[in-house]
């Protein structure tokens, strides 16, 4: 399922612990980009959750940060540190290989892309497919990266979650998130434990011990 976090500028960053739990249930690699100077930089490929938290730290992330963070369920392309997210916005397929790029404009995604899913690749996921495909020829300017009804597009032929940074720190979310404390998750799937949801300091038993996730 994978699941993306998105801190925006004026919100902390979430605790040790609920990125330990995003990495738990998706335990097939993490990145982050964060806006710098005018640019997004990109820094993924992380296999281990001690390497990214060590990442994350000697970023000294303030409040005032935009700060995307993806933690990866690997459906195409293969478990490895290529595929992580986030990407740059390019046309280039190889770029979608970088781990530490410097970008105008980086992208986090969450679900599976029918249109470029072809589980026989075992180079590239649907993700990195997609931005190449059809992500880069619908944003070829600074101003597109806002507009809606290109948001609207990207949607319909994706059918699925993205999470956009551009240099100034401004972030597109593009489908259903939900917030929680300031922060917006792509899904809450890392809150479930075995018999119990919590959300908000409220706590939540499943109807059906045996629920599927």
């Amino acid at each position: 399922m994978c699941v993306i976090c998105v801190k925006e500028k004026g919100v902390k960053m979430p605790s040790d612990e609920i990125i330990r739990k995003m990495w738990n249930k998706n335990p097939d690699g993490a990145g982050y980009m964060i806006a710098k100077r005018g640019y997004v930089f990109i820094r993924k490929g992380f296999m281990k959750l001690t390497d990214f938290m060590s990442a994350i730290k000697q970023e000294n992330i303030t409040d005032d940060d935009a700060v995307v963070m993806h933690f990866r369920i690997a459906t195409q392309g293969g478990v490895n540190k290529e595929m992580t997210h986030p990407f740059a916005l390019s046309h280039n397929l190889a770029d979608m290989k970088i781990l530490n790029a410097m970008a105008d404009i980086g992208i986090a995604h969450n679900g599976i892309i029918q249109i470029t899913t072809d589980f026989k690749n075992k180079e590239y996921s649907d993700t990195a497919l997609f931005i190449t495909k059809y992500l880069d020829k619908l944003i070829r300017e600074p101003k597109d990266f806002y507009d809606k009804e290109i948001q609207e597009m990207i949607f319909y032929l994706a059918k699925s979650k993205f999470a956009m940074m551009n240099g100034e720190g401004d972030i597109q979310m593009i489908g259903d998130f939900s917030k929680v404390n300031g922060l917006y998750y792509s899904n809450l799937l890392h809150e479930w434990d075995d018999d119990i949801f919590t959300i908000n300091g409220r706590t939540f038993r499943p109807y059906y011990k045996n629920y599927k996730r």
